[in-house]
């Protein structure tokens, strides 16, 4: 019976501790006389050596809105694989005889949205914007005059209109070269229907110069040193003739197949011939007319095609290289004697440093 009663006590005094406990509250959590709340704060807790710390600074960072200046979103990182406008650009001017371009010291991807920017600054709208093919042109840009025609004394419109390309190539090392070239037209007559006949206008190096050194200006080099950079270029003469080899209208300029291939591209740039492609090692271009009032009324197109492409081949014969003009397509159709000698003919007249032989 003793044995049964101390059992009894036990299970009551266990039983209401949990509840003695909960009432007695900060009772309990005294320490002689001090509360729990004036006790001063210790040292946080540490992570175990082989663990990391949480960065807690960082998580409790507030995400940066589309309403944020954008100086700050300057110094976020960017995302992977984003070009990174550099700051500065290393660039140098090369050249060969009369034909210069710019080499510049970044890949064609990062150039491109800074020469889209160059254009819209300079007032000039884009026509055309081939990144995958590697250029980029400008609408035609006029300036509108009034001339007399004092024989017949009626009014006519004196339009002088000229457009910009820049070519790009891309080199090793992430260096790009970059080529720009000018187009001019002006009026050659208006006919009785008020329609205007144009014809080209010589190669402008002094306008194709200009916009260069502003180029290099926007892109981070100052005038003066753009300026001297670019400088006057070498007017070495080239001998430049037309001869029938076969039947086959052949080009031949006196200088070695390298100085002529940049030559040549330049060249295609000012007659209007889009460069699509191109291979050095096989000396071909890869070229398209579209149609437009030069071409139309030169009679150079053979086809009822928007577009017609052709092969610019390029044949080095030890101090003079051969250039001979193809159709570019799979039926490979012959080009007349007379259409391969236009074309080539409007290659001579945007040639750099033209010296053509009568």
């Amino acid at each position: 019976m003793l044995k049964y009663q101390f059992s009894m006590r036990f299970v009551l005094v266990v039983a209401w501790l949990p509840l003695a406990l909960g009432l007695g509250g900060c009772g309990f959590l005294k320490t002689g006389d001090q509360d729990y709340s004036d006790s001063a704060s210790t040292r946080p807790l540490e992570a175990p050596p082989d663990l990391v710390a949480p960065d807690w600074e960082s998580s409790l960072r507030i995400p940066k809105t589309a309403s944020d200046r954008v100086s700050a979103l300057e110094t976020r990182v960017p995302a992977v694989g984003a070009s990174v406008l550099p700051e500065f650009l290393e660039m140098r001017v090369r050249q060969e005889g009369p034909t210069r371009w710019l080499e510049v010291d970044a890949d064609p991807v990062t150039l491109w949205p800074l020469l889209r920017g160059f254009w819209q600054e300079e007032g000039f709208r884009i026509a055309e914007d081939e990144p995958v093919l590697g250029y980029m042109e400008t609408h035609w840009a006029q300036d509108l005059g009034r001339l007399r025609d004092t024989s017949s004394n009626r009014e006519g419109i004196d339009v002088v209109t000229e457009k910009f390309r820049l070519r790009l190539e891309r080199q090793p090392n992430a260096v790009t070269n970059l080529y720009l070239t000018q187009r001019g037209l002006e009026v050659a007559a208006i006919n009785e229907d008020d329609q205007i006949l144009w014809k080209p206008q010589s190669p402008n190096p002094d306008r194709e110069a200009e916009m260069t050194v502003r180029l290099m200006e926007f892109l981070g080099t100052s005038k003066e040193e753009a300026g001297l950079k670019f400088g006057n270029p070498d007017s070495q003469a080239l001998y430049l003739d037309i001869r029938d080899i076969e039947g086959i209208p052949v080009l031949m300029v006196g200088d070695v197949f390298p100085r002529v291939w940049r030559r040549t591209g330049v060249a295609l740039d000012r007659s209007g011939l889009v460069i699509e492609d191109h291979n050095r090692d096989q000396g071909i271009y890869f070229v398209s007319l579209e149609p437009d009032p030069v071409s139309t009324q030169a009679g150079i197109r053979d086809g009822d095609a928007a577009v017609v492409r052709y092969q610019i081949h390029l044949l080095g014969q030890g101090r003079q290289t051969l250039i001979t003009a193809h159709r570019d397509d799979q039926e490979q159709v012959v080009i007349p004697a007379g259409t391969a000698r236009k074309l080539l003919r409007r290659i001579i007249s945007a040639y750099p440093g033209n010296y053509p032989r009568a």
